[in-house]
């Protein structure tokens, strides 16, 4: 981070100018540049940015806060820069220019990352080739007031983190991840009360993590009805972590009131991480016998005040042990346990029938009493254990 304004208030670095412009562009080419700064003039960042664009930059960071009312908007030359692999874009940055958006063609750009004031959907469709993209659209700050109704995912895509508060209210809100080579997916949305959000997805086959985290600000759980469609999409993944961004209506909950809703059959489900609004037996059962190969299960109770309760409308599950927990399950970890009756059942039920279990790992929830952590370490340790190898660590 660098301020460039000395004592008297006069730019510092002066001679960053007058070396970009002495320097021959054919002998020393700028391949790589980056830039962090604050307080920087708008013609100052636009003059060091038209001199290092050229035909030999492969790799772009700016991360800036400038001296004007709203966000710069960088040199059209930066859209069609045929040699660009890698762009990071941070801050007081705009790529939205309405109607008259510029042409972009980035043949080489291959990872992306945006977390600026403003953006437009024609911009990734200028990336024939990219692979990884972070975006994170931020909510409406009078810097970043743009309505983005529709977002395209590139169909290229290996690894996508996406983050977006942008959504608006009484508005349809469309995001689109057409994207069936993502092996990585990362994605946090907030969508406020009076909103309605679509999702659309493709098929994963490729997939290998995916962290899905969902806040809803109202409880109309029929404006989350693609959550169980999301579910469906990534049925072919390694690891999955269902953790919202809070819990006013998390993505669990969405799948605890979904109507007739059926867990997809994970083939190919290693691990498993599940922040869950209030306990429920049947839900966590029927999850586990679509998860046919899991290795690994983590759930954490995120319990706040304002959720209330809610009925699980799937089916009663069957009665048999779930295959994976008498064949695979090697580790389970709880998290804020409350000694509930229903929970307390629930790891004995884990405990008798894992065959193969190695580690349960117990985190009480905070507020217990030693006497009242005695007497809970006490019952769940005189719990008979399906394994023999298997260990009961409390924290």
């Amino acid at each position: 981070m660098i301020d460039p304004f000395g004592p008297l208030g006069k730019p510092a670095f002066f001679f960053v100018n007058a070396i970009l412009g002495q320097r021959n562009a054919d002998s020393y080419p700028i391949e790589k540049f980056r830039l962090t700064c604050e307080k920087f003039e708008e013609d100052s960042i636009s003059t060091w940015l038209n001199a290092v664009i050229g035909p030999c930059l492969q790799e772009l960071y700016l991360s800036l806060k400038v001296n004007v009312m709203f966000a710069i908007k960088l040199p059209k030359a930066i859209f069609t820069c045929t040699s660009l692999k890698s762009l990071v874009l941070k801050g007081d940055i705009s790529l939205y220019y309405g109607p008259e958006f510029p042409d972009v063609y980035l043949p080489s750009l291959k990872n992306l990352e945006l977390n600026i004031a403003r953006v437009d959907n024609k911009f990734l469709s200028g990336c024939p080739v990219l692979e990884n993209l972070k975006l994170i659209l931020q909510d409406m700050t009078p810097k970043g007031f743009v309505y983005i109704p529709t977002i395209q995912m590139p169909q290229t895509l290996k690894s996508l983190t996406f983050e977006d508060y942008s959504i608006v209210c009484d508005e349809i809100n469309h995001r689109v991840i057409d994207t069936p080579s993502l092996e990585y997916l990362h994605v946090k949305i907030v969508t406020p009360v009076f909103s309605e959000l679509q999702i659309s997805v493709s098929h994963f086959p490729n997939m290998v993590e995916a962290h899905v985290d969902i806040r809803e600000e109202h409880k109309l759980v029929e404006h989350v009805c693609w959550v169980p469609m999301l579910l469906q999409a990534l049925r072919e993944t390694k690891l999955l972590a269902l953790k919202p961004y809070t819990t006013r209506l998390s993505s669990t909950q969405c799948l605890f009131s979904a109507p007739a809703f059926k867990f997809p059959e994970f083939h190919r489900l290693l691990n498993l991480e599940l922040d869950i609004p209030f306990f429920n037996t049947n839900f966590l059962l029927n999850f586990l016998h679509s998860c046919h190969v899991l290795e690994a299960l983590e759930i954490r109770i995120c319990e706040e005040v304002y959720v209330h309760t809610m009925d699980y409308n799937g089916p009663t599950p069957p009665t048999m042990v779930p295959s994976c927990v008498t064949s695979h399950l090697k580790s389970f970890e709880f998290r804020e346990y409350q000694s509930a009756a229903d929970e307390y059942e629930f790891i004995a039920y884990l405990l008798q029938g894992g065959l193969v279990l190695k580690t349960v790992t117990i985190h009480l929830k905070s507020g217990f009493d030693r006497e009242t952590k005695y007497n809970i370490f006490k019952d769940l340790s005189a719990i008979p254990r399906g394994s023999r190898i298997c260990q009961l660590n409390f924290h």
